[in-house]
């Protein structure tokens, strides 16, 4: 007997390869509401309009015109909507299978098992809604500007290009935890409190690219027009990450939103709307049209001058931007993945072991 248990564990960590292999799985989007035009790009470059009740996964993009909107719900309970103008990419979603994955996914209320998802924004504003995730699971969202990492919460991240150049990204923290790092700065993960936002300015990767050319053109070549003077001020001012308390108006605006576009339960919208009748305006929080909040009202966190990195922002494994693989994702993705599949090759091994013998 004690050999046909042998044999049989033989065969089970013989299959430990295929077990492994078919535990991340690609999750799935399903899009709720959508008004206007709304378009979505698959891993093939094909578009075509993007409708309610469509299902998509990783690899696809979502974008929205001017008066669009749309919002997506996924496989492990989180939800998004995606605002007027909005460029928004599902790089990565995996997870691993569970009975709790439930169709419509709107009806689970916890992430029902380890999984990984990555976003990018290359312009616009998302809003998103994560239940409490896995211990073992991550959400992160990636901008131009900077990366966000997910806890359960509710929050915004935006970010769109100034005339000037300059981008900027505004990360909203209504409740929960979200952590955010500036490429350009060297302040490290900065802790986004509930009832906070965080925003910080940098250069553009179409400034950087324009100043490049301006200083690398041949003698005689054609050159880009100059930077203006307010560009010029701009880029030298130190790199700054503030934080403050989310203006009223900004509460306000979600709460319109998620209450007209969302499928959430009404009380969130409302909730969101009552803070907003008792948080401070954007002009009490920053007085006189200043970029720096009121004393009392905000945190401050200045790095050094950048004009000397400018021409770095955004290149791969630059120190001021995101370190990336030859595949396109970022390394702590990669290891994420690997951490997640090593988790389940030993929770599948202690399972098939104790299976295999069950008398100790």
């Amino acid at each position: 007997m004690s050999s046909f248990f042998k044999h049989l564990g033989m065969v089970a960590f013989a299959l430990l390869p295929i077990l492994s292999s078919a535990a991340l799985q690609t999750g799935k989007v399903q899009v709720g509401k959508t008004t206007g035009a709304v378009t979505i790009i698959d891993a093939s470059s094909q578009r075509k309009p993007l409708e309610t009740g469509a299902v998509f996964q990783e690899g696809s993009l979502v974008e929205t015109g001017i008066n669009s909107t749309a919002e997506l719900v996924f496989s492990n309970g989180a939800s998004l909507v995606v605002t007027p103008n909005t460029l928004v990419q599902l790089r990565t979603f995996r997870q691993v299978p569970s009975a709790a994955i439930i169709d419509p996914y709107r009806q689970i209320d916890k992430d029902p098992s380890p999984s990984v998802t990555e976003l990018e924004v290359p312009r616009g504003k998302i809003i998103g809604e994560v239940r409490k995730l896995n211990a073992l699971s991550t959400f992160t969202v990636k901008t131009p500007a900077g990366l966000v990492r997910i806890r359960g919460t509710i929050f915004s991240i935006e970010y769109r290009v100034a005339p000037n150049g300059m981008g900027q990204i505004t990360v909203d923290c209504v409740r929960g935890s979200v952590e955010t790092t500036v490429y350009s700065s060297n302040t490290g993960p900065v802790s986004v409190d509930p009832g906070m936002q965080m925003s910080s300015t940098v250069p553009s990767a179409a400034l950087v690219n324009a100043l490049a050319q301006a200083t690398n053109a041949a003698p005689g070549a054609p050159r880009p027009p100059a930077p203006t003077a307010e560009t010029l001020a701009a880029l030298s001012k130190p790199v700054k990450v503030i934080a403050y308390p989310i203006p009223a108006e900004s509460l306000q605006e979600l709460a319109n939103i998620l209450s007209a576009i969302s499928t959430l339960p009404a009380e969130v919208a409302a909730t969101i709307g009552a803070m907003a009748a008792t948080a401070p305006s954007r002009n009490q929080i920053f007085a006189a049209g200043s970029d720096e909040p009121t004393k009392g009202f905000g945190t401050v966190i200045s790095d050094r001058q950048p004009s000397d990195d400018v021409a770095k922002v955004g290149k791969k494994n630059a120190p001021n931007g995101p370190a990336t693989t030859s595949n396109g994702g970022s390394t702590s993705l990669d290891e994420t993945l690997k951490k997640l599949g090593e988790n389940v090759d030993r929770s599948v091994e202690k399972q098939q072991v104790f299976s295999t013998n069950p008398g100790g």
